[in-house]
């Protein structure tokens, strides 16, 4: 009975997709991947370490409760994604993005949320799931709202999973036609970057940043209007001012720092697994009766 009633609401998902009568189960027919943007991980597929996650602090902390120096391996797609490649065929696609925290820096893959929901869509429903995690480090909800409006013709998926990130962050194209990532919280090495940030800086305030995060709420809400989709923020204080103008039924929660990841900054596996608890509830209260 269960899994009558999720097949039928899997059903109603996809066919909310582009694709119609012509699509075969465990099928994608690819868009050219010209729009997709490539990170700089695309030439270096597999790694121990990244980013934050690094061995000298990770010795210098005396290591982790729960990870050894072997115990993590970063694997990127052609593209540079930590996920599958974009010509994996599934029964059901997701794509999941965000920033350093979705992309799971200092956890394994298994342990990310958007992972743990994945493995249990396959587990209920009995279809091949593919999960395509298109976060990068240091992104901005500007970022997540892009590289969506570039991902979704291509990629077709059948749910969305999205974590609004830190509402300070930016990009910004500059007159050297450079995009260019801003942080409140870190300082390029380079002239031009420490330049781009200074002007950040004074024009940065935070109605500011209200007014951003609606922009790309709205403009991701729009752009999904006929998609299953779920959101999550890493900052429940930025979505105070947008109450009255988010989709609650499409909130899944916080993703709260209940424990460490690896490099001792980032959210740990139970922080991650919490988040992957309220999104399968919300995946399920939304279920038609």
């Amino acid at each position: 009975m269960v899994r009558d009633r999720m097949a039928r609401w899997l059903s109603v998902i996809r066919n909310r997709t582009r694709r119609t009568g012509s699509e075969q189960p465990g099928t994608i027919s690819l868009l050219p991947l010209l729009d997709l943007p490539r990170t700089p991980f695309g030439g270096h597929p597999e790694t121990e370490w990244l980013d934050a996650d690094e061995p000298d602090g990770y010795r210098a902390r005396k290591g982790h409760p729960l990870y050894g120096e072997h115990d993590i391996r970063y694997r990127f797609n052609s593209y540079g994604y930590r996920c599958a490649e974009f010509t994996t065929t599934a029964d059901l696609r997701i794509v999941s993005v965000g920033c350093s925290c979705v992309l799971g820096t200092g956890l394994p893959q298994a342990a990310l949320f958007h992972e743990r929901f994945a493995q249990r869509l396959a587990a209920q429903s009995g279809r091949s799931v593919v999960n395509w995690n298109l976060s990068s480090p240091g992104a901005s909800n500007d970022y997540i709202c892009r590289v969506l409006f570039l991902a979704l013709p291509t990629l077709d998926p059948h749910i969305v999973l999205v974590n609004f990130t830190y509402a300070g962050r930016r990009e910004y194209v500059s007159v050297q036609n450079r995009l260019a990532s801003y942080d409140p919280g870190l300082r390029p090495r380079d002239l031009i970057g420490r330049e781009l940030c200074s002007h950040f800086d004074a024009l940065s305030s935070p109605l500011d940043d209200a007014i951003n995060i609606f922009r790309n709420y709205k403009a991701i809400a729009a752009l999904l209007a006929d998609r299953f989709w779920l959101f999550s923020t890493i900052q429940p204080e930025a979505f105070e001012a947008l109450a009255g103008h988010i989709d609650r039924d499409r909130f899944a929660g916080d993703l709260l720092q209940v424990d460490f990841a690896r490099d001792h900054g980032h959210p740990g596996p139970q922080s991650h697994a919490r988040l992957a608890d309220l999104y399968w509830e919300r995946f399920l209260a939304l279920q038609p009766p």
